[in-house]
């Protein structure tokens, strides 16, 4: 495939202090069937030899491009960095602990149309033994259903010159970047299309012991609805309570259950309910999953 028949798509990662995982999320990259990429890192100050190992095990290839912040200034800041560094027509991001499947870039620029603000895609929930699609349905979303709840992914495809025109990622939010990213950018362009087949992985196996409900993560999401309270219906502060409640494991009374849903997310909202109703056996499930039938028997 003559590359000059397709544009230069640009995907950014951010990296800090996990060089093995860096090396996946990149390799990953580097097997793209898509035949015109670059690929731009940011090492946000690593502490250990990330800099070093990276920069000469890929000294050869022209397709990345490296770049090193001089402070640790986090992962937006990074990405922002690399946006304005990138050279495609269109940009999009992996994390350095996720991974792409091979066809990533290429089926997401099959159904690129301008019509559509960006392009995502289902994903692949990878807890070590077991993997669970996410979102894995077609669907066209606006901005009244994306402030219900987040159903795109954290990366997508979208036109360089968008998200500059927006800033980029706000520095300024702890948490909830990708998804304020993404509101932003359906508000000024457009619906957004998720496409069903998932072609990218996110390694949570490592991350299952993280706490969701930090009082930093909190405050992050109670920054975000005052962000974009202006656009937010009724339902979408109700169900944006919801998605706090559930981040807090504050357990649903049947009453509340049954009012909750008047405002949609009616099949998440009984999974949440019986999921408490259930505790035992939905911890048994997480260690099942991230440990196989071992972990039962594991502190």
């Amino acid at each position: 495939m003559a590359t000059s028949n397709f544009p230069l798509i640009s995907v950014y990662m951010p990296t800090y202090n996990r060089v093995q995982m860096a090396i996946r999320a990149i390799e990953s990259v580097l097997a793209q069937d898509y035949p015109n990429l670059e690929l731009l890192v940011v090492d946000d100050a690593s502490s250990d030899d990330t800099w070093q190992v990276l920069t000469n095990k890929y000294i050869n290839d022209e397709r990345i491009r490296f770049f090193r912040q001089s402070s640790g200034q986090g992962a937006c800041a990074a990405r922002n960095r690399a946006i304005s560094e990138a050279k495609g027509e269109f940009v999009t991001g992996i994390d350095d602990d996720d991974e792409f499947l091979p066809n990533r870039l290429s089926s997401l620029y099959s159904a690129y149309d301008d019509k559509y603000s960006c392009v995502c895609s289902g994903y692949i929930w990878d807890y070590g033994t077991v993997q669970k699609r996410l979102f894995a349905t077609r669907q066209v979303v606006g901005l009244a259903e994306l402030l219900d709840l987040h159903t795109l992914s954290n990366q997508a495809l979208v036109k360089r010159d968008r998200m500059l025109a927006l800033g980029g990622f706000d520095i300024n939010l702890a948490a909830f970047q990708d998804y304020d990213m993404w509101v932003r950018v359906v508000q000024a362009y457009g619906p957004a299309l998720r496409i069903a087949t998932p072609s990218y992985k996110v390694n949570v196996g490592h991350e299952l012991g993280r706490i969701t409900n930090s009082p930093k993560r909190l405050d992050a999401h109670k920054q975000f609805v005052a962000k974009h309270r202006a656009q937010m219906s009724e339902r979408n502060l109700q169900n944006q309570m919801f998605y706090r409640r559930s981040m807090e494991q504050i357990p649903f009374r049947f009453t509340e259950l049954i009012s909750s849903c008047r405002y949609g997310l009616v099949t998440l909202k009984w999974r949440y309910y019986l999921k408490h109703k259930l505790g035992v056996l939905s911890r048994w499930r997480i260690k099942v999953f991230s440990k196989g039938l071992t972990g039962l028997f594991k502190k």
